[in-house]
């Protein structure tokens, strides 16, 4: 499932929750179990060493240090051991107030959140197991604090992540784009080079350069068909196809619109210019 972070932070931020328990368990390498189900209440699961593969209603999982797993309740639950190494593992278990399941989806799916190395997720995790398993109000309090303290810092790190992988991804679409502008691209072409849907590619491009792909793709055309009208001899037919473009007049009357110039009479200028 696809999160979106800041819907997910808007969520927990509304709603009412109940802190269950934190667990932790150390499975020896090899252990499987299949067919099981998870607990009446949604969890958090944070892998600490070793690997692990988990089935969260047949969708797998593969656990290990800095990535961060929900499930929701009464999943059905497949997992083994992955290597020679033992899974240890710690879960938070929570609920939501009944009155506002509705409006929280996320408590009831399956997700990955990927947060990198975090030692300070693991200092606020072992500091709420100790609230937890302390009988009395004020420990039960600081539990909840920490609870939110530990999604205030899967969230942030989530996020910063996936800026620095969106960022990635738009910067590798330009040099694509830059090296194949003359070949007939799409959006939807250029999306799935990335593993994405043509919304969630122009989202992330617009967000990193300030324009959409196609209007960054027409932009480069056009000054790749400007610098070619400058400093050769090629008609505009000839120049429109090398920028991409197999119908000249499309492409003169696009150039026209982006320059204020038809790409013949800049060109017949240029030549008085140079004669």
């Amino acid at each position: 499932m696809n999160v979106d972070i800041n819907e997910l932070a808007h969520y927990y931020a509304k709603v009412n929750i109940r802190i269950i328990d934190v667990g932790r368990a150390v499975v020896p390498p090899g252990k499987k179990c299949f067919g099981a189900r998870t607990p009446p209440f949604s969890g958090l699961v944070f892998p600490l060493r070793g690997r692990a593969r988990m089935f969260f209603n047949g969708v797998p999982y593969e656990m290990e240090y800095g990535k961060i797993f929900h499930a929701g309740p009464g999943m059905s639950l497949d997992k083994e051991v992955l290597g020679q190494s033992e899974w240890d593992f710690m879960v938070i278990h929570y609920q939501v107030s009944n009155s506002e399941k509705g409006v929280f989806p996320y408590d009831l799916a399956h997700f990955q959140l990927e947060t990198g190395y975090n030692t300070r997720i693991n200092d606020l995790l072992h500091r709420m197991h100790i609230s937890c398993t302390t009988p009395g109000s004020l420990p039960a309090l600081q539990a909840k604090s920490l609870f939110f303290g530990i999604l205030d810092e899967i969230l942030t790190c989530a996020g910063n992540r996936r800026n620095e992988s969106g960022r990635e991804i738009v910067e590798q679409a330009m040099a694509y784009i830059n090296s194949h502008y003359m070949e007939p691209l799409t959006i939807p072409k250029l999306a799935a080079q990335y593993g994405l849907n043509s919304k969630q590619f122009a989202y992330l491009f617009q967000k990193h350069t300030g324009m959409g792909p196609n209007e960054y793709l027409i932009e480069h055309r056009v000054r790749r068909a400007k610098e070619l009208l400058c400093t050769t001899e090629c008609s505009v037919s000839e120049i429109s196809a090398s920028v991409g473009y197999s119908d000249p007049y499309y492409f003169s009357k696009l150039f026209k619109k982006r320059t204020g110039f038809c790409p013949s009479t800049l060109q017949s200028c240029l030549g008085k210019n140079t004669g």
